[in-house]
C-alpha cells in the first residue's frame, strides 16, 4: 500500500497488486492498482465488526488464554458478592459493580488509588489489615474474617476473605470479596431495638450510642480525632400531627438524602427522633464541612413543598470534636446543649457530665460584678453587663461596645494582648488572675472560662473591683479563690478519668485528705427502701465498716432524711448534742464525734447520701465549703456509672434473651485460664422461619427465648451466648468428652421434653482458643450433621 498525490493534489492510500503470468515466457508482472475503499467509508467503525465477523473466527478452537479472559469477565462483572483487587500497597487496583452498588457508588474512581485508611471507611480495621498483611506477605488465605465497614452512614458488618494475587513467582497483590453478616431477620431485629431506624435507613439512637463510643474507642487507640454534627429540623414534630405518616416518611428521607451527601463516605449518621440527626465523622475527611452545611440549610429552608405537600423546613445544627469532650457520654451532652445555644436567646452553662444551669441576661445585669462575653476567635466583644459598662466609663448601651476589640476597651492596644489566656482556657474550670485594668485605679480579681454561645466558643469573664468591691477584705478573697481553686482541681481530678467508678474514688480520696477525715462514705437507696454504703475511703490504719453498713432500713435512717426535707447539707459537730434532740435515733456506724453529711439528689429525686466522718476541727468550715460544691458533682458522677453500665450491658448482652452476643464471648474466652477443658455446644432451632411466617414474628421471638432458656437452666447466662438469628453457643468448664457428651444428651432430652426442635454439635477443647472461629465451624458441622439426621427423622429428606 502506497500514498499516492492525485492530480488535484490529494493524497490517498493506493493498493498495489503484483501477480506473475506463470505461463508467458519472459514471466512478466500485472499490476493491479485501486483505491483503499475503507478510507471512504462513513460508518467504517460499523462495518468493521461486520467484516471481523465474516471471517468466521468461530472455526478455530478457543485458545485457553481466551477461556480464561472469558471465565474472568464473567466473574467480575455478574458476582453477586462485592469483589475488589489491590495492589502490594494495598491500593485499590478494581472493584466490581456489585461493590460499587453495595458501597452506594456509581464510579470506581473514588476508590481506585485509595487505601482503606485513606477512604476512612473501615472502623476498626486491624483485622482486616493483618488478613490482608498476611495474604500479601505470607500467601496466606484468610476465610471469612469479621469486619465493619460504613456503607450509607450505618456501619455495616461483613466477612471478607482474601487470596494472594501471583505473577511470575511473587506475590503483587491481593484479591479478596465479602458477604454480609446482617440477614434480613437481624435488620429487623435491629430495628426493633432502636439500633436501627425503619423510616430513614440510618441509626437509630441506641445505635448512635454504640456508634458513637466505638469511634471514642477508636479516637483513644489512635489518636485520630473525630468530629460530632447534631442537626435539627424543628418542624418535623407539628408536621407529624398534620400530615400521614407516607408524606412524613418523604420529609424525613429528603433530609436524610442531603445529610448523606455532607460528609465522605467514613461518616456514620443516626436519626434520633423528633427532627434530629447526629452524625460523626474523622476530621480529616471533613473539609468544607461548614460550606455543605450551609448549602444544605439552603436548600432545606428554600423548599416549599415535599411530596406535593407545602411545608417549610429550617435546619439547625452544631459540632462539637471529640478531643475537647471528657468521653463520649460528656460529649453528647455538651453537644445537645450547644444545639441548644443556637436555637435559645438563654445562656446554658454546664457543670461537669451535663448538668445545666440556666442564666439570663437579665440576671446577669443584676451582678454588682462585671460580665464580660468574648469571641476567642475574633477578640469580639459578645455581651457587657451594666456593672461591667460603668466599670469601663462606657454610656450603658450595647451600641458601646458594638463591633470593638476586648484589648481595645479593656488594655488599649491595637493587637492582642501578649500575655492573652484564651488558648489556656478550658470548659470544666475558671482561671483565676489578679491584674491591673487602666479605668480602675486599683486591681480586678478576674476569673475567665470557656461557654458555648449560638454554635462559637467564648469566654466567659467575671470582673471584681478589689478597690471599691463589696467584699473589701483582701485576705477573704484570697482565702475564696483558694477554696475555688480547690473545688476546680477536684472536679477535674474526677472527670478526667474515662471511668467514673476511679473519679468517684479519686474525689473521695483528695477530699478525705484535705478535711483530715477517718473517713468517707457514700451511701446509695437500694430495694426494699433501704441504704446501703457503695463507696469508702479510709486512712490506712482504720478497718473497713462497708461490711457493717449494707441494707440499712430507711426508716432508721429517718430523722436524717427529716433534716435533708429542708436543707441538703448536715452540719454535726457535735453528734451527742444530735443524739439528744432525736432520743430514738441509733447511729450506723460507732465512733462518730463528728460528721457533714449532703443529700444526693438526681433530677428531684433522692439517691443517697455522702458521709464525712470525724473531719479534724480546723478544716470544719471548710468540709461545708467543700461539700455543699462538690454533693451535685457526685450525684452525677453516679449518673453517669450506671448509664455506662447500662450502654456496657448492651454492647455485650442479646436483648431478646439476655444471654451474651459474640462480643461478649469474645471478652469471656479472654478470662479463661489456660489448660481449661472446655466444652462448646453449638445449638440452631429448627422451624423459626416457619413459626415466622406462620403466625408471626412475636411467636418466632417466643421460640427464640424458650430455646434459649434451656441452654441458661443447663449452665448459666454467663455461659451461653447467640451468634445468630437462630444459633446459639453455649460453653461449659472443666468437661471431659464422656461429660460434654452426657451434657448434650440432657440437652436434646430436655428440648424434646418442651417439644422444642434444637440441633446440637458438640466439640471439647482446651484453652487457650486462638481461633474461635475455627472451633465454631466444628461444632457448627457437628450441629449440621444432627439437624440431617433429625429432619431423616422427621420424615423430611
Amino acid at each position: 500500500m502506497f500514498r499516492v498525490q492525485k492530480p488535484n493534489g490529494r493524497f490517498v492510500w493506493m493498493i498495489f497488486d503484483a501477480i506473475v503470468i506463470y505461463k508467458s515466457a519472459t514471466k512478466d508482472i500485472l499490476i493491479c492498482v485501486r483505491e483503499n475503499i475503507w478510507e471512504r467509508q462513513e460508518n467504517l467503525y460499523a462495518l468493521l465488526p461486520q467484516f471481523l465477523s465474516d471471517l468466521n473466527p468461530d472455526r478455530l478452537p478457543p485458545s485457553p488464554a481466551d477461556e480464561d479472559a472469558a471465565l474472568w469477565r464473567a466473574v467480575w462483572n455478574f458476582s453477586p458478592d462485592p469483589v475488589y483487587w489491590k495492589d502490594s500497597a494495598l491500593r485499590y487496583r478494581g472493584v466490581t459493580p456489585s461493590f460499587l452498588e453495595y458501597v452506594g457508588m456509581k464510579d470506581a474512581s473514588e476508590i481506585l488509588g485509595k487505601t482503606d485508611a485513606e477512604l476512612g471507611w473501615c472502623l476498626q480495621d486491624e483485622d482486616e489489615e493483618q488478613a490482608e498483611l498476611a495474604a500479601l506477605q505470607k500467601g496466606k488465605i484468610c476465610k471469612d474474617y469479621p469486619a465493619t465497614l460504613l456503607v450509607h452512614g450505618i456501619p455495616k458488618r461483613i466477612l471478607m476473605t482474601s487470596f494472594p494475587i501471583h505473577q511470575r513467582g511473587k506475590i503483587t497483590g491481593v484479591f479478596g470479596y465479602f458477604r454480609t453478616a446482617d440477614d434480613k431477620e437481624d435488620q429487623r431485629q435491629l430495628e426493633l431495638l432502636g439500633i436501627r431506624d425503619h423510616v430513614t435507613g440510618l441509626l437509630g439512637y441506641r445505635g448512635m450510642i454504640m456508634a458513637g463510643m466505638e469511634i471514642e474507642e477508636d479516637r483513644i487507640h489512635r489518636q485520630e480525632d473525630y468530629l460530632a454534627l447534631i442537626l435539627q429540623v424543628p418542624e418535623i414534630k407539628t408536621l407529624a400531627h398534620q400530615y400521614s405518616p407516607e408524606v412524613q416518611q418523604e420529609i424525613l428521607k429528603t433530609i436524610r438524602d442531603g445529610i448523606l451527601k455532607l460528609g465522605p463516605i467514613s461518616s456514620i449518621a443516626s436519626y434520633i427522633g423528633s427532627g434530629v440527626f447526629i452524625c460523626f465523622g474523622k476530621t480529616r475527611f471533613l473539609d468544607g464541612l461548614t460550606e455543605k452545611i450551609e448549602q444544605l440549610k439552603a436548600h432545606l429552608e428554600g423548599l416549599t413543598s415535599i411530596a406535593g405537600v407545602s411545608c417549610t423546613l429550617t435546619l439547625n445544627y452544631s459540632t462539637i470534636r471529640g478531643s475537647e469532650a471528657h468521653g463520649f457520654n460528656t460529649l453528647l451532652y455538651q453537644l445537645a446543649k450547644r444545639l441548644n445555644d443556637v436555637t435559645s436567646q438563654r445562656w446554658h452553662f454546664e457543670r461537669p457530665h451535663g448538668e445545666i444551669i440556666e442564666l439570663n441576661v437579665s440576671q446577669l445585669d443584676s451582678l454588682d460584678d462585671g460580665i464580660a462575653l468574648t469571641d476567642i476567635a475574633t477578640y469580639d466583644f459578645l455581651f457587657l453587663n451594666h456593672a461591667m459598662l460603668r466599670m469601663m466609663h462606657l454610656p450603658d448601651t450595647p451600641d458601646a461596645y458594638k463591633g470593638k476589640k476586648c484589648y481595645e476597651l479593656l488594655a488599649g492596644r491595637a493587637a492582642p494582648c501578649a500575655d492573652c489566656a484564651n488558648s489556656i482556657l478550658a470548659r470544666d474550670a475558671f482561671r483565676t488572675c489578679r491584674r491591673a485594668m487602666r479605668f480602675t485605679s486599683g486591681s480586678v480579681l478576674q476569673h475567665d472560662t470557656l461557654v458555648p454561645w449560638k454554635g462559637r466558643t467564648a469566654r466567659f469573664s467575671i470582673m471584681t473591683d478589689l478597690q471599691h468591691g463589696q467584699m473589701g477584705n483582701e485576705q477573704e478573697r484570697k482565702s475564696l479563690l483558694r477554696r475555688e481553686e480547690v473545688i476546680n482541681d477536684i472536679i477535674s481530678l474526677g472527670i478526667q478519668e474515662s471511668d467514673p467508678e476511679e473519679g468517684i474514688h479519686k474525689i473521695m480520696a483528695k477530699i478525705g485528705e484535705i478535711l483530715q477525715a477517718e473517713r468517707f462514705l457514700i451511701f446509695e437507696e437500694g430495694e426494699n427502701d433501704t441504704v446501703s454504703a457503695t463507696y469508702e475511703w479510709r486512712r490506712d490504719t482504720t478497718g473497713s465498716l462497708m461490711k457493717d453498713a449494707q441494707d440499712i432500713p430507711r426508716a432508721r435512717l429517718q430523722p436524717l432524711y427529716d433534716h435533708f426535707a429542708h436543707s441538703r447539707m448536715l452540719i454535726l459537730n457535735d453528734i451527742d448534742s444530735f443524739l439528744q434532740l432525736h432520743p430514738g435515733f441509733q447511729p450506723v456506724l460507732h465512733g462518730i464525734t463528728s460528721l457533714v453529711s449532703g443529700h444526693l439528689m438526681q433530677s428531684g429525686r433522692s439517691i443517697g447520701f455522702i458521709e464525712v466522718i470525724n473531719p479534724a476541727s480546723e478544716t470544719f468550715a471548710s468540709a461545708t465549703f467543700l461539700l455543699s460544691s462538690l454533693t451535685s458533682v457526685v450525684a452525677i458522677m453516679l449518673r453517669n456509672r450506671d448509664m455506662i453500665r447500662r450502654l456496657e450491658s448492651y454492647s455485650y448482652r442479646d436483648q431478646l434473651t439476655g444471654v451474651g452476643n459474640r462480643r461478649a464471648l469474645l471478652s469471656y474466652l479472654r478470662t479463661i485460664p489456660d489448660g481449661t477443658s472446655l466444652a462448646f455446644i453449638f445449638g440452631d432451632i429448627n422451624g423459626l422461619k416457619k413459626e415466622n411466617d406462620t403466625k408471626g414474628h412475636e411467636a418466632g421471638d417466643r421460640l427464640i427465648q424458650r430455646s434459649a432458656d434451656v441452654l441458661v437452666e443447663a449452665a448459666d447466662r454467663e455461659h451461653v451466648f447467640r451468634m445468630g438469628g437462630d444459633e446459639f453457643l453455649l460453653i461449659a468448664e472443666n468437661k471431659t468428652a464422656q461429660e460434654a457428651d452426657a451434657l448434650l444428651q440432657q440437652l436434646q432430652a430436655t428440648y424434646a421434653e418442651r417439644h422444642l426442635s434444637v440441633a446440637l454439635g458438640c466439640a471439647v477443647k482446651k484453652s487457650p482458643i486462638t481461633n474461635i472461629d475455627a472451633v465454631l465451624s466444628e461444632t457448627d458441622a457437628l450441629m449440621y450433621e444432627n439437624k440431617r439426621r433429625m429432619h431423616e427423622q422427621a420424615g423430611q429428606v
